[in-house]
């Protein structure tokens, strides 16, 4: 089933192209979070800036012309769309990110190429031959699944446990320490950020501080009544000057300017 905050990421929901998130399948499951798809129609000159607050994960993208492996993002993103264009992607588990980047931490804020022809060859065609996006979105994540099964191989307990790390801190608000962290998986403090740094490239206090902040925006987003400095007591503020200056720095806006761009024209 896929996971309730998947969405998080996205900081302008109502601005997306035709897009949609796929649930993988075992055994994908240990390696992938989940599959996304998105494709656009642009008339001349119109552009669409896409802006995301990437979760702590690598994700491994096939677009037209490249596949590309993006190791973990440490703030946010803008991806400018236009013309005619399509993507499928993987946000991968941490176990994933480890068999393919070697090193998530040497690979963050990092893109590398890597040479896919073929697997180019059979998403153009389904995007190409198939004209409902849904259909040819699962018939693209079909592709890269089984590239993504012949290329990493099983995950070990150690991998597992990364895995387990990064849904645990994505799911639980009330885990906001390394020691609560550490505690919950059943291991030493040492050992959960040995885990961090090797499977998902981030320390374990960055992780919270991502997840808190992807809940934060989006808690501006969905209740545009609700006073801030409510909204920063809930999600574990000291005050509404500190989200303030999270939130700033991390996205170049205040809570207000993000609640405006981030409401829909006609809400």
């Amino acid at each position: 089933m896929l996971v309730n905050y998947a969405s998080r990421g996205v900081l302008h929901p109502h601005l997306l192209p035709r897009f949609t998130r796929i649930t993988p399948g075992a055994p994908l499951e240990t390696m992938v979070r989940w599959f996304w798809a998105a494709s656009w129609n642009l008339p001349d000159g119109v552009t669409s800036e896409q802006t995301l607050l990437p979760f702590a994960a690598a994700n491994l993208a096939v677009e037209p012309a490249d596949v590309t492996l993006t190791g973990p993002i440490t703030g946010a993103v803008t991806h400018t769309l236009k013309g005619n264009g399509w993507v499928v992607a993987a946000n991968l588990q941490p176990a994933a990110s480890a068999a393919l980047l070697g090193s998530p931490t040497v690979m963050r804020d990092v893109t590398q190429f890597i040479i896919a022809g073929d697997l180019i060859a059979e998403i153009t065609q389904a995007f190409h031959r198939i004209e409902v996006f849904d259909d040819a979105a699962n018939a693209a994540v079909a592709a890269l699944s089984t590239w993504i099964v012949q290329r990493i191989p099983p995950p070990s307990d150690l991998a597992i446990r990364a895995n387990r790390l990064l849904s645990l801190v994505e799911r639980d608000q009330t885990i906001t320490t390394l020691r609560e962290t550490a505690d919950a998986l059943h291991v030493s403090p040492r050992t959960v950020q040995r885990i961090a740094h090797d499977y998902i490239g981030m320390s374990v206090g960055e992780i919270i501080r991502r997840s808190r902040l992807q809940r934060t925006m989006e808690h501006v987003r969905e209740s545009p009544s609700e006073h801030l400095v409510n909204i920063a007591a809930a999600n574990g503020y000291s005050d509404q000057a500190h989200m303030a200056t999270v939130l700033r720095t991390t996205t170049r806006q205040t809570a207000t300017q993000y609640r405006t761009t981030a409401q829909e024209p006609n809400r």
